[in-house]
């Protein structure tokens, strides 16, 4: 429950503290004196969008601060949301801080940890609920009332909504593919007939990794035969030319002459054994020579097969990469995609086969959904009408109406709608048409109470949400919150003196004029002076002593 709210330089409130407790807490005020100011700071510290619009003139920044206590059947669950944020309690409250600047920039703190405020936005909307006349005008849209039965449903519609849910998705993912292979048939077609040229000609080239420089080198060799036949018949001369002179000679003659020199002293023989080595290796080199010269050809034809390969790996570089081994990675992408195209999932054949099964899974599906909602808006219903005879509409029947709809929708293959008689034997019609503003007010209330029961929420706010009625009705309305202040902790923007009466906590908004500014001042207002408000209330400015008689009677049975 919410424990203290403080604002500061929020709209025009310089600085307010509040602390509220468990039950019900009313707001009243003139038009205008800043009651809904003070409910815009709650939505706002409990993840609302922040307006830089909203900071006091004059200040540089506005803060709003709120101490909640978690207890109940949902306090576990919200203790490990603030725990996956990296928030941990000592205790039982928790304590939000926001402040916003003319820069926009906002800081969120939840027990000083500054977390960003998506956290702020899916906590508070776990703590608050505020209740305002825009969810009554909601409430009057036909578009909102299949949300407003599967919110009453919770879990009971929970499995055959995946269901459902899931073949729609793939039956509607089917419908995309076959209406692009349909409308993107000649454009298909001649794909297909560009990825089987492509294929073919890449196919019959029979490329290989590697094979341009293997060409390459294989062609330099051709191309150089005269120069390499000279080289190789100048090393032949200058290592053996026939005559003593020949490298080989030189060096047996050099080896000779060394070995003699080491016989006489030991240091010369190092240089004698290199010698020797280099006469061998030499040798060596002689005869490979040799062998190379007698291996060495010239094959014209050759050059001729090596230039012709050359040229069509150069027309497929031009084509499909500058290198064999991009040609070849493109001729497995064209062999991937044709075989895409081909079949798998762009035949057209087998699609249409699989969302004609999905057609009949859906269909069975979406009927199991319509039965097992229906089951819930009678539910619905009964309790929906069982409220509206404690709200003085005895005469009032609502009832849920399905339309089947051609085809299939995102929510399943019914709309629904919200019907009610509100006097007797008029007989059923849209809620939209039936019910008046102070009708549908009790209508939303009636809601609300059914809702708040199932889902246990912490704090709601009720913002005007009596407009339209008074008398009897105020009274019945005012018991209505009552009752849910039973198990809920209530707030409640009013004009009705009935709901006023009803309050366990009252705060009096009032406006005034301090040095040529405008400031809202939020009065906790005692005993007395809550019979004087409510009798204001009642009978206006001027408060009569009838009017702070019925004042206090109106206290006394309320309370009673």
């Amino acid at each position: 429950m919410l424990e203290q709210l403080t604002i500061q330089n929020f709209a025009i409130i310089d600085q307010v503290d509040l602390s509220f407790d468990d039950q019900l807490t009313v707001l009243t005020g003139e038009t205008g004196a800043g009651k809904s100011i003070i409910i815009d700071a709650l939505a706002m510290v409990t993840g609302g969008r922040a307006s830089t619009e909203m900071i006091r003139k004059g200040a540089d920044k506005a803060v709003l601060q709120a101490v909640f206590s978690l207890a109940g059947d949902r306090a576990a669950g919200l203790r490990e949301q603030l725990s996956a944020a990296g928030i941990e309690l000592s205790d039982d409250q928790v304590v939000i801080y926001r402040e916003f600047n003319h820069k926009g920039r906002s800081i969120v703190r939840i027990n000083g940890v500054i977390v960003p405020l998506k956290v702020l936005s899916e906590f508070g909307a776990q703590l608050v609920e505020i209740q305002g006349q825009h969810d009554t005008s909601l409430l009057l849209n036909q578009d909102h009332h299949l949300d407003l039965l599967d919110q009453f449903a919770e879990t009971d519609l929970s499995r055959s909504k995946y269901e459902y849910q899931g073949l729609f998705d793939r039956y509607r993912d089917l419908t995309r593919q076959i209406d692009q292979l349909k409308n993107r048939r000649q454009d298909i077609n001649q794909r297909l007939d560009l990825l089987s040229f492509q294929q073919e000609e890449l196919k019959e080239a029979n490329l290989q990794p590697g094979e341009e420089d293997r060409l390459l080198a294989d062609r330099s060799k051709l191309a150089n035969h005269k120069k390499i036949a000279d080289a190789l018949d100048q090393a032949q001369q200058a290592l053996n030319p026939g005559l003593d002179g020949g490298a080989i000679d030189l060096l047996a003659a050099a080896h000779q002459a060394m070995t003699q020199a080491a016989s006489y002293d030991q240091d010369f023989e190092n240089l004698a054994q290199s010698l020797s080595e280099a006469y061998y290796a030499a040798q060596d080199a002689g005869r490979d020579l040799d062998e190379a010269v007698s291996d060495l050809t010239f094959d014209e034809g050759a050059l001729v097969e090596i230039d012709d390969r050359l040229q069509v790996i150069h027309n497929l570089k031009r084509k499909y990469g500058d290198s064999v081994d991009k040609i070849l990675a493109f001729q497995q992408k064209v062999d991937r995609e044709l075989a895409d195209l081909d079949g798998g999932s762009f035949d057209l054949e087998s699609l249409t086969k699989e969302k004609e099964a999905i057609k009949k899974k859906i269909v069975a599906a979406a009927q199991a959904l319509t039965n097992s909602r229906q089951k819930v808006a009678k539910k619905l219903e009964k309790a929906v009408n069982r409220e509206l005879a404690d709200l003085l509409m005895e005469q009032a029947y609502f009832e849920v109406q399905f339309t089947p709809v051609t085809g299939f929708l995102p929510s399943g293959a019914d709309r629904v709608a919200f019907f009610v008689q509100t006097n007797q034997g008029e007989g059923t019609k849209p809620l939209e048409k039936a019910a008046s503003g102070g009708e549908a007010s009790r209508l939303m209330l009636a809601l609300k109470t059914i809702f708040i029961a199932q889902h246990g929420l912490p704090t709601v706010v009720f913002d005007e949400i009596d407009t339209g009625v008074s008398g009897r009705v105020g009274s019945a309305i005012a018991k209505k919150m009552q009752t849910i202040a039973e198990k809920t902790q209530v707030m409640a923007i009013t004009h009705l003196p009935q709901v006023a009466a009803a309050a366990t906590r009252h705060f009096l908004i009032e406006k005034f004029n301090l040095n040529d500014r405008t400031v809202t001042q939020v009065k906790d207002l005692t005993e007395n002076q809550r019979d004087q408000a409510i009798a204001m209330m009642l009978s206006g400015n001027q408060v009569t002593d009838a009017a702070l008689a019925n004042a206090k009677d109106l206290r006394a049975k309320a309370q009673g």
